[in-house]
């Protein structure tokens, strides 16, 4: 209670408002849920340390938050037994979007992902003997892949900026998203090697955002 109450208190009281907004938006787009409230509040400022940065950087640095790791599970993803949660929910939420990969990335991602671990004191761990160290297979490339790799093959996918940005025009433009505008941004933000804030004042500075069909168009929630 007493940090929803401090996030809110920020978030009504702050000067970086477009900070605060985009912190709540990668909140929502990385949804977690765990009882540790501390853990809650180290991702709540990590989030809002990368809210305008890099996306890569942020997705890098949240895949190892000890709260996301406690949520889908990866503390139960080992050699042997791998858990498949994080690899299929970094692909079908946090990257690429349904329907872009397949069931057999997913298994394979998950022994990428096998050994990431935290400690006793909520602090990321790499656990070498629990890591599947063999060959992968993944997305049409071999090799011994770790968790890193598959990210950043996950952000070399040009359909991972398409999905982001569809996401991000949605929530600020129009749910109604417009095929040549999203075109334009997402290469660009593709190419910016995924800037959040170059994003941002694409759309915001475009003359099609202040138009009509654009301008109370979305609803707003009470935070």
């Amino acid at each position: 209670e007493q940090l929803n109450e401090q996030w809110i208190y920020k978030m009504t009281y702050t000067k970086a408002v477009l900070r605060e907004k985009m912190t709540l938006f990668w909140h929502n787009h990385f949804a977690t849920s765990v009882t540790f409230g501390y853990l809650m509040q180290q991702q709540n400022n990590l989030l809002r340390k990368h809210a305008l940065g890099k996306f890569s950087e942020m997705l890098h640095a949240v895949a190892k938050d000890p709260a996301m790791i406690i949520y889908l599970n990866n503390q139960q993803n080992v050699k042997d037994h791998p858990n498949e949660n994080f690899a299929r929910e970094v692909m079908e939420l946090f990257t690429l979007g349904e329907g872009h990969y397949t069931e057999k990335d997913i298994k394979e991602a998950a022994r990428a992902f096998t050994g990431w671990a935290i400690t006793n004191t909520g602090e990321f761990i790499f656990k070498t003997d629990k890591h599947d160290d063999g060959e992968k297979e993944f997305m049409g490339q071999k090799g011994n892949f770790g968790g890193e790799d598959i990210i950043n093959m996950l952000l070399a996918n040009k359909q991972t900026a398409i999905y982001l940005t569809t996401k991000i025009y949605k929530e600020f433009v129009n749910p109604k998203v417009n095929s040549d505008h999203l075109a334009k941004l997402s290469d660009a933000f593709y190419e910016s090697g995924y800037d959040i804030e170059g994003l941002m004042r694409n759309i915001l500075s475009a003359d099609w955002f202040y138009a009509d069909e654009n301008i109370g168009i979305k609803i707003c929630s009470p935070v």
